[in-house]
This record gives structure tokens, C-alpha cells and sequence, in this order.
């Protein structure tokens, strides 16, 4: 039952892992560099998730194989392994967030209807040269 919840904990996460992929991919054509990081990002993060969902999975048969004191070890490294992973992709977020766009792009305009030319404005008489009423 444990471990149903805590795979449970994890749907959630990898939805919203996936959707971020998914809007990245799409923005990297108008967002370049800033969306490919973030893409990156995303990534890394959903694999970290899964690899803490498949470490929670397991962790039963890991205590009744190796015994309390291989599982204190094992849980130290396995979580600075996922503390680095988890920092690695939050890190690569971030910087998608803050890096340049690619140059000042301009919108794409639409057709718009051509306007026949525009007569030029009458000059005004030179100074002490006005039409007098």
C-alpha cells in the first residue's frame, strides 16, 4: 500500500514534467537557446523523478535483502545522487529562464491593404510673407 501512495506522489510531478517538455520543444524555434535549456531542464527532472519512483519501488526489497545498515548507506548516497540531479535540472531551468533570446524578432505581419500616396503638404510662406486678412 506504501508504495502505491508514494508512486502516487509521483504522477503528479511527471505530468507537469512532460507538459514543460512539450511546451519547450515548441518554443525552441522563437525562444532558441533560453528553450533548449529548459527543455534540458525538464528532462533531467523527469528522469530524476522516475529514478526516485523506481528507488521508493524498491526500497522493501532492498531493507529485507541487505538489512538496516546497507539501507542507512545506500539512502545517504542515493540521496546526494538525487540532490545533484535534482540541482543539476533546476539549475538548467533557471538558466532557460534568464539566458538571451535570439535577437529582436520582430512579430510577422500580416497582408495590409496598400495606400495610394500621399499628396505633400503645402509649404507655409516664408516669415513676414503672410497672407494678410
Amino acid at each position: 500500500m506504501s508504495i502505491a501512495i508514494a508512486l502516487l506522489y509521483l504522477v503528479p510531478t511527471v505530468i507537469v514534467l512532460v507538459v514543460g517538455i512539450v511546451l519547450t520543444a515548441r518554443a525552441r524555434g522563437s525562444h532558441g537557446r533560453g528553450a533548449t535549456l529548459g527543455l534540458v531542464g525538464c528532462v533531467v527532472l523527469l528522469v530524476a523523478a522516475l529514478l526516485q519512483g523506481a528507488y521508493q519501488a524498491l526500497l522493501p526489497s532492498l531493507v529485507e535483502s541487505g538489512g538496516y545498515r546497507m539501507m542507512a548507506t545506500l539512502a545517504m548516497i542515493s540521496g546526494l545522487v538525487f540532490m545533484v540531479i535534482n540541482v543539476a535540472g533546476l539549475g538548467l531551468l533557471i538558466s532557460g529562464v534568464v539566458a538571451r533570446r535570439n535577437g529582436a524578432q520582430q512579430p510577422a505581419q500580416g497582408w495590409q491593404q496598400p495606400y495610394p500616396p500621399q499628396p505633400p503638404y503645402p509649404q507655409q510662406p516664408p516669415p513676414g510673407q503672410w497672407p494678410s486678412r
